[in-house]
């Protein structure tokens, strides 16, 4: 993980600049606030405005406690002892620096992999939604691809011990693995070759003979763009396939991270507020 980390480019922004999380993978939420602002005229719809909530639920662990929740608002985590309000949620193993509160989100200091620092959520103004970001300690953070993914220049995909980077450029997909037993493997397709399938049969186009994928572990698609899809496009593998968190992604509801030992599923919850004074 450690040559992994050394690959990635730092990330720099408030996830603004970042496309984050894409329409495949929206949030489920997103429907219905359309529908909901679509009955509205023009003049309520600039004067509603809505209170966001992002619930993170601990679903699996060694150290933490099942079912425990840590409820997040646009200005940080409720009931945080870090005092200072910056629209971020810090989670790591570090309790204090000098005086200060380090992390909203204490991980235990033996938790295999966490970070002092380990990772981020920033709510985005602009967006009106929050952003997940690993901060480059520990052995990272992952997100859970359980929705047909867009792929894009310089993201990560792990499965079992294997790191992939993405590479696009005029159509066709290049992925080199940078760690894993096909480490410095290369291979270009194009849209032709589509869809290119990895897992443990031997009918996949990149075939591993690790006991930890499944046998149609994931595969990539041209479909307008590149995409990636866990499974065999009617079941998910059985240990996942994951989006490393290296750029801001945009958190929807129900999405899957994992930090450290322990996985999170978020909940995103929407009260709208009418300011009208009709």
């Amino acid at each position: 993980m450690l040559r992994l980390r050394k690959l990635c480019c730092c990330f720099t922004g408030d996830g603004t600049n970042s496309e984050g999380h894409e329409q495949e993978m929206k949030n489920s939420n997103t429907n219905e606030t359309v529908m909901t602002l679509g009955k509205t005229n023009l003049t309520t719809r600039r004067k509603e405005e809505h209170n966001k909530k992002l619930t993170l639920s601990v679903i699996e662990t060694v150290h933490l406690e099942i079912g425990a929740e840590y409820e997040i608002i646009s200005t940080g985590l409720e009931s945080s002892k870090r005092a200072t309000k910056d629209n971020c949620v810090y989670a790591g193993t570090l309790e204090k620096q000098g005086s200060l509160i380090a992390n909203d989100i204490l991980l235990p200091e033996d938790e295999k992999g966490a970070g002092k620092r380990h990772f981020m959520i920033k709510y985005n103004k602009e967006k009106q939604n929050y952003f997940l970001k690993d901060m480059g300690d520990g052995m990272g953070t992952f997100i859970r691809i359980e929705q047909p993914l867009k792929l894009k220049n310089s993201y990560i995909v792990s499965f079992g011990d294997s790191h992939m980077m993405v590479n696009i450029e005029n159509n066709l997909l290049t992925i080199r693995f940078v760690e894993g037993p096909k480490a410095e493997h290369k291979s270009t397709y194009s849209p032709e070759d589509s869809p290119i399938k990895i897992g443990r049969l031997n009918d996949c186009d990149i075939r591993f003979e690790d006991t930890s994928l499944s046998r149609n572990h994931c595969y990539m698609y041209y479909s307008d763009a590149w995409m990636i899809m866990d499974g065999d496009g009617k079941k998910l593998s059985t240990n996942g396939t994951w989006l490393f968190a290296e750029q801001f992604f945009e958190i929807y509801d129900k999405m899957i991270f994992k930090a450290g030992e322990t996985l999170f599923r978020t909940k995103i919850t929407i009260d709208y507020v009418n300011n009208n004074n009709i």
